[in-house]
């Protein structure tokens, strides 16, 4: 997360970020501010979104070598998407073949689309994943304990001018 926070900061982003685990809550909260730091507002020509299962591994690579239109970045965003970074990838319909052919696209993508993956779950070994990792960053949103919680709350109100015990 902290990571996360140095590229909004900087401005200096990695092509793809995978925000998974348990924690719904940080996983949203990140993947919004990855979006208002990532794309222009309004824009919907180089914002992209997908959920679940029902896109093409083609049409998403065809898309993503498009240069984005009057704008810096093409970022596409992939929401629990069955592409799971897992090796079950897409189940049933789609083959072995695909995730080869998406993990070789992360390799190497076009330098001006982005990519951000929120996922609940997901295989370390996979290729995916590896690909992820050499070309972006991979971040682990677990269940906050509750002294974290209390902080984060405390900080929170902080800044509102407020204090709690």
């Amino acid at each position: 997360m902290q990571r996360i926070n140095e590229d909004i900061k900087t401005g200096n982003f990695k092509q793809i970020y995978l925000l998974y685990g348990e924690e719904r809550y940080l996983k949203n909260q990140y993947t919004t501010r990855l979006r208002k730091a990532l794309c222009q507002e309004g824009d919907e020509m180089n914002t992209h979104f997908y959920q679940g299962k029902d896109f093409s591994v083609g049409e998403v690579i065809d898309l993503a070598e498009t240069l984005p239109f009057l704008a810096e970045r093409r970022v596409m965003f992939f929401k629990e998407s069955s592409v799971r970074i897992q090796d079950d990838f897409l189940d049933g319909d789609y083959s072995e073949e695909k995730q080869r052919q998406l993990a070789e696209y992360l390799a190497s993508p076009n330098d001006t689309t982005f990519f951000v993956f929120t996922e609940s779950e997901v295989d370390k070994r996979s290729k995916l994943y590896k690909a992820v990792q050499s070309k972006g960053y991979a971040a682990e949103f677990t269940v906050q304990d509750e002294n974290s919680l209390k902080r984060w709350i405390a900080g929170i109100l902080g800044r509102e001018g407020k204090k709690i015990s």
